[in-house]
């Protein structure tokens, strides 16, 4: 069963898919990971790109985040996001983009949008890491003071092309690597 941990919706549960097609990020996870970022997350925009059932995204609107999008292609996990956005009362902060990630970051960058936060948690060991970094630095979806935060396998060495490695942190079997527009 997963929650919320903290802010507004602190305690309320989430719905998951069911099946192996998503793997949520484990409370302890992401409590490790919001103790991180917990000065960046008010008032951002947010973008959650794999985003399964929505946890990570939820728990940023919860402790403040202004707005949130949500790029997700199984309608098994969007009908989850959907509901847990709707029974959380916090729709008319998030947009679910029911798309492949690529089509997602392509739909963005048309609009001309930026994020202060951007994370992504790809299926693991499929080489998903490289390729949409690489997108999201080529499109310019980050903000000048914006952070990517990849959460991957900790044996996934990520290349982010115009994105430098500020941060690392191994958890057992999972890292999550914090990047920042690389210096010109």
């Amino acid at each position: 069963m997963m929650r919320v941990i903290a802010g507004s919706a602190k305690g309320r549960k989430l719905l998951t898919p069911e099946g192996m097609n998503t793997r949520p990020t484990t409370d302890r996870l992401k409590e490790a990971l919001f103790g991180m970022i917990q000065f960046e997350v008010p008032q951002a925009e947010f973008l959650d790109l794999f985003a399964g059932s929505g946890g990570i995204g939820i728990e940023a609107l919860s402790r403040g985040a202004k707005s949130l999008d949500s790029a997700e292609q199984d309608s098994k996990a969007i009908s989850c996001i959907m509901s847990n956005l709707k029974n959380l009362k916090m729709e008319k902060k998030a947009k679910v983009w029911p798309f492949s990630v690529e089509r997602v970051l392509q739909k963005l960058y048309q609009e001309n949008r930026t994020f202060d936060i951007i994370f992504m948690d790809p299926p693991y060991q499929k080489g998903w890491e490289d390729k949409i970094c690489t997108m999201i630095s080529e499109y310019k979806l980050l903000k000048p003071e914006g952070i990517l935060i990849v959460e991957s396998s900790s044996e996934t060495e990520i290349a982010a092309v115009g994105l430098q490695l500020v941060k690392e942190k191994t958890y057992k079997t999972t890292k999550f690597s914090f990047f920042r527009l690389a210096l010109e």
